[in-house]
This record gives structure tokens, sequence and C-alpha cells, in this order.
């Protein structure tokens, strides 16, 4: 390139360093879906010690005792989803969008399911529903800031 030519968007992109707010959003989403994974992990497992530090007596150790496979689908891509998704914003991997949109798509569905047909709120209670929804609204607001991040060639 030449000294007098200005640099692209392309280029300025490739020798750039990530806008900071991709930091703080990256390592926030990958903190909280690391945190789901635990919760993932003892809650399958029926880890004793967690279901107690929960609070889960009979109703709640039942609820996920009989969960059924297609509700089980849609959780671990959840997680899964969330911390692939979160690592590829971090990475600057345009990979992130569609990663972002199955992880929240699975929670709405997995909201909407269980809801409906599992009795979450009576079972699990109002703090458990309102945290999980709140999952599902940053994870949609994850998937339009990664939209975003790549419409800005920040993500790549």
């Amino acid at each position: 390139m030449r000294e007098d030519a200005v640099p692209t968007a392309v280029e300025n992109r490739r020798r750039g360093r990530a806008p900071w707010h991709l930091w703080v959003v990256g390592l926030f989403m990958l903190a909280l879906y690391v945190g789901g994974a635990r919760d993932y992990v003892l809650t399958l497992t029926l880890n004793p010690d967690y279901l107690a530090a929960q609070g889960y007596a009979e109703p709640q150790i039942g609820y996920f005792t009989d969960y059924p496979l297609g509700l089980g689908v849609l959780w671990t891509l959840n997680v899964a989803g969330g911390l692939v998704s979160a690592a590829a914003s971090i990475l600057r991997s345009r990979w992130a969008v569609p990663l972002a949109l199955t992880t929240a798509l699975a929670q709405v569905a997995l909201l909407i399911l269980t809801f409906a047909f599992r009795d979450r709120w009576d079972i699990l209670g109002s703090s458990m529903s309102l945290f999980d929804i709140g999952v599902g609204v940053l994870s949609l607001a994850f998937w339009w800031y990664c939209r975003v991040m790549v419409s800005r060639t920040v993500l790549r």
C-alpha cells in the first residue's frame, strides 16, 4: 500500500484491534454459559450436593429425572452453542452469528415448550424461570450484537 493512500476498512480490520466492547460482551456471554454448562452437568448427573444447594426437592428433581429427549437436545444445543458462540466472538469469527442464532432459538424453544407443557413456573419457581427468560433475552441480544459486528467487519 502506498503511504499516501487511505486504508480501507478491510485493511484496518486486519491490522486493528477488537473494540473494547467485543471483549466485554464476549467474556460476559462466555461466563454466563460456563455457569450454564456447570448447571447442565450437575443437574443432569443429579449431583445431590448441587441439587440441595439449589433448594431442589422431589418435584424439581423429578422434573429433571423425567426430562424428554427432545428438550434435552434443545438444552444441549443452548449450552454448547452459547459456549462456542461466545468463544467465536472473542476470536473474531463470523461463525459467532449462526452459532448465537442456534443458541438463542434453542433457548426460546426450550422456554416455550417447558412453560407450555412441563409446568416450569410452578415446579422451578419464579426466580429460576425469570432468570432463564433473561438468558433467552441476552442470547437474542447477543445474536443481534454479533450481526452488527459482522456488518462493521469486526467479525470476519
